[in-house]
């Protein structure tokens, strides 16, 4: 037989981590909430009346952060404004800027990028209004300011591009058949020579031919050089009469008119405006014959259907044949001649349109609608800057690498799937071995969203590589923001916000994409969501990375969810994982509900990263709708807890049990001492950190009857309350045995559980420590029973059992006399513990007892327990009574005879 005992440490180590901008402090019972790295109890609030206060936050160095106001009206035709807010001071202030007088309603402060080494602070307003004839261009405004907000150091970009100037040559073809009377003629040219005079101070050029069956150019674009009065060049027309051959009057205009030779420009654009009361007739050409040559040519077409002979869908069809693609955008119908006026300004303004672009289509931009701005972070190379609506909302970005110089970056000109994605709603920076890539976000590309990373290739900024959304209206890339967990200068993980994800129980969702290693694919795995119940959160339409906020030298990450609670708004937290991650489960919600019922739009904006309280710990600036709210972070604490048992084990002969029970003997002493260590590192000086620590102390707890107690209380619990600096503190506690003790080989269990609640800091705005979220509040000690085991701890016993009959040989069943068995247990080795003999007997045979016990090698009192099987089953079956042996302990070398009924065809003894 084996038994195995090895004894436990006697002391245990633990360490863990338990209008006028005006400041509002809430009080505790308002600003209370769940978690414990944000600071909900002192929340500074700065709160102005400015529209859209509290859009855009960042911080800066120093105490200072600044907020947009992007809607509010400073002027006529200027919006938006800037506030730089002082936690020291507790006020915000405007910052003055001169806004040039082009940069109209730009809606300065929707967007806020800072850097710092040097310092920089960006705000853009990227909703500047560009006036160019009929057409308005929407176009944005950076400035860059130093560390002295009061002056700006540059404007970006340096000069408002001009209104598109694009050259436009300008060919009518005008019927002169003879079905069209002379005053309808004449109503004809007066409508050409007021068209013509609208376009007197562009670069524009006309010339003119006239057909029936016949044809005559009366005027060349060199002549209209030469000449440009349409009254001069148009009045001397006189009507050639005949039929109408309309085809090969096109073919005459492209091959004649527009050619170098008659004055038409290489570069400028061709534009044909056929004016005509009929269809073709007797013509020998048709339009299959001449309308793919215009298209190769590039040639506008307009078409202007005259008198009730274009009501049919025959000659409807022959007008949009004739016409450029669409028809709708390029054929216009009037009754008469007399009704041509009534549509000179729509000719006009399509004409206009389509000067303003750099393809000759109507609807086809470049950076006419560029919104520059709408998002900005600094680059190594210079800032850059989001243009969603570059290249018919394509997108791209400006990087502006210095005074003179502007790269655009996008996927392409001419790739047909970006049109309307966003590209650059959201802009970002990784580092990797200090090579530098970017990333924009495109939320509408193909309705399911997408980043692309660019990489500098041979000075070209390239496509790398490119990470696509899953869920169509999700708007996968609306925010980026780039971690490095581990703070050592390359980026470990991208964080991409997807607001409008929608769950059955949640809105939004943020994606966790680690930095590929080697040549593998971007692959986003975990995926960080808020609470459940919230279906409009917009969880992630904001992100920021917090800094080390808990002291675990890793970064911290804080996400916005601005729709949760109908629009009041919420903040989460989320740790750095030493596995170079994030993470999925928050360690605080924070509710913008907690600091006011009114509050809206909580988390819209966020800002993380600087120390604007000087106590040296991060802060999260919070933007709201008209509000902006600092949260600080608080001094996280760690405690160490050592319980140290004197002696290490309890005697042997203090617990052995005797014939003469003695009670309340001293098992030993445990000491058990405290220390409170800093997590974070901070500017708080070792006597500022005060914490109050309720601990209590339970022998062991999970038996019924504990085997020990405390002398101070007189039973196995006890409860201290400590007030403790940065220091250590220790007590001295004194074990009773309550009484034999029968369990010797279950050491007695110490079980510590504690509470810490930090006292506020009055020097430091009353900031409060606390302990780490992760910490355990509860362990354990053991005190263990001093075994005979030998120097290997392990208990190697040599049990053996004799028995005999006294001389009986016959036995009567129904007589008087007794049945005497003596047996004899001997341990010829180490401690046996739990030793237990069980003997079997026919039915017809009754245990009695023991009638006694000796043992010849010692004077050792030996106590014997037996429990017979009292079970009535068949004839057959065997009775059974087993007997503890000097429970717990069987000594070594020893031996002990009883006397008891025979045993019958076995034994058993364990």
């Amino acid at each position: 037989m084996r038994h195995q005992g090895s004894p436990q440490a006697a002391f245990l180590t633990v360490s863990f981590s338990p209008p006028d901008s005006t400041p509002l402090v809430l009080p505790p019972a308002l600003a209370l909430c769940h978690g414990f790295n944000l600071d909900t109890e002192n929340a500074v609030i700065f709160q102005n009346n400015a529209r859209g206060f509290g859009q855009s936050v960042v911080q800066l160095e120093g105490s200072r952060l600044v907020v947009g106001a992007p809607q509010e009206i400073k002027a006529a035709n200027q919006t938006g404004g800037l506030y730089q807010c002082d936690c020291s001071m507790g006020k915000c202030e405007p910052i003055p800027l001169q806004v040039p007088p082009e940069a109209v309603n730009m809606s300065l402060g929707l967007t806020l990028a800072f850097a710092t080494n040097p310092f920089q602070l960006l705000a853009c307003g990227p909703t500047g209004q560009q006036i160019c004839k009929e057409n308005t261009y929407v176009n944005g405004f950076c400035f860059l300011f130093g560390s002295d907000l009061q002056q700006q150091l540059r404007r970006l970009p340096e000069a408002l591009r001009g209104c598109p100037q694009q050259d436009s040559d300008i060919a009518f073809l005008i019927d002169g058949s003879g079905s069209i009377n002379p005053t309808d003629f004449q109503r004809m040219k007066n409508f050409v020579s007021t068209v013509m005079s609208q376009f007197q101070k562009s670069k524009t050029l006309f010339s003119l031919m006239q057909y029936s069956e016949e044809f005559q150019t009366h005027f060349t674009f060199n002549d209209f050089k030469r000449n440009p009065s349409p009254e001069l060049l148009v009045k001397p027309i006189i009507q050639l009469l005949g039929r109408t051959h309309t085809a090969t009057g096109i073919r005459k205009v492209v091959r004649e008119l527009f050619h170098s030779r008659n004055g038409a420009r290489e570069n400028a654009l061709k534009i044909l405006v056929v004016i005509t009361d009929g269809e073709k007739y007797g013509d020998p050409l048709d339009y299959k014959d001449v309308i793919p040559e215009a298209d190769r040519k590039g040639v506008i077409r307009y078409v202007i259907g005259v008198g009730d002979a274009f009501f049919s869908d025959k000659s409807v069809k022959e007008l949009d044949t004739i016409a450029s693609k669409p028809p709708g955008d390029h054929v216009f119908q009037v009754n008469n001649f007399e009704a041509l006026k009534t549509i000179q300004n729509q000719l006009q303004e399509k004409i206009f349109a389509i000067e303003g672009t750099h393809t000759g289509s109507t609807s086809s931009f470049e950076y006419e609608m560029s919104q520059e701005g709408f998002s900005a972070v600094f680059t190594s190379d210079g800032p850059l800057l989001g243009a969603v609506g570059s290249f018919d909302w394509a997108g791209g970005a400006f990087l502006h690498t210095s005074k003179d110089k502007v790269t655009f970056i996008n996927t392409t000109r001419v790739d047909s799937d970006m049109n309307d994605a966003y590209l650059g709603y959201a802009a970002e920076v990784i580092l990797q071995n200090r090579v530098q890539s970017l990333l924009l976000g495109a939320p509408r590309y193909q309705h399911i969203g997408l980043v692309v990373i660019f990489k500098k290739n041979a000075g070209a900024w390239e496509k790398n590589a490119e990470i696509k959304g899953t869920q169509i209206g999700s708007y996968f890339g609306a925010s980026l923001s780039s971690v490095d967990v581990n703070r050592d200068g390359s980026s470990d993980l991208v964080l991409i916000g997807a607001p409008h994800y929608y769950e059955q129980s949640r809105g939004g969702q943020v994606s966790m994409c680690p930095f590929p290693r080697g040549r593998a694919k971007w692959q986003c795995g975990a995926v960080l969501r808020g609470e459940q119940g919230h279906l409009w959160a917009r969880f992630g339409a904001a992100l920021t990375v917090l800094g080390d906020v808990n002291g675990d030298r890793l970064m911290d990450v804080a996400i916005g969810a601005p729709g949760e609670q109908e629009n009041r708004g919420a903040v989460y937290l989320f740790h750095g994982t030493s596995g170079l991650g994030i993470s999925p489960a928050h360690s605080q919600r924070i509710t913008g509900s907690h600091f006011s019922p009114r509050l809206q739009y909580f988390g819209q904006s966020l800002s993380g990263g600087q120390d604007l309280t000087v106590d040296g710990l991060v802060d999260l600036a919070v933007g709201a709708q008209g509000h902006v709210l600092l949260l600080r972070s608080q001094p996280v604490l760690k405690v160490e807890a050592t319980m140290e048992f004197t002696p290490r084990e309890v005697a042997r002969d203090v617990y052995e049990c005797r014939e003469r029970v003695v009670k309340g003997q001293i098992a030993g002493e445990v000491r058990v001492c405290l220390r409170v260590r800093k997590n974070t590192r901070d500017r708080l000086g070792e006597g500022d950190t005060q914490s109050t620590i309720t601990y209590d102390l339970a022998l062991d707890p999970g038996r019924p009857h504990s085997q020990a107690i405390f002398e101070e209380t007189k039973n196995n619990t006890l409860r201290h309350i400590v007030t403790l600096g940065l220091s250590q503190k220790c007590k001295t506690l004194k074990l009773q045995l309550l009484d034999c003790v029968e369990d010797s080989l279950t050491p007695i269990a110490l079980r510590l559980n504690f509470s810490l609640v930090g006292k506020p800091l009055s020097s430091f705005g009353n900031l409060r420590p606390v302990l780490a979220v992760d910490a355990p509040t509860l362990f354990t000690a053991s005190f263990p029973f001093e075994k005979n085991c030998g120097n290997d701890s392990i208990c190697q016993d040599d049990l053996s059992i004799t028995f005999s009959f006294m001389s009986l040989d016959t036995l009567v069943v129904g007589g008087s006399r007794d049945l005497n068995v003596t047996l004899t247990v001997r341990n010829q080795g180490e401690d046996s513990y739990r030793t237990q003999v069980t003997f079997f007997y026919p039915s017809g045979l009754s245990y009695r007892r023991v009638s006694g016990a000796q043992n010849q090698r010692s004077q050792r009192f030996w106590r014997l327990v037996c429990e017979s099987d009292v079970s009535t089953e068949g004839s057959g079956t065997l009775k059974s009574t087993s007997c503890s042996i000097n429970h717990p302990i069987f000594p070594e070398n020893s031996e002990v005879r009883l006397l008891a009924p025979p045993p019958f065809f076995s034994f058993v003894f364990l």
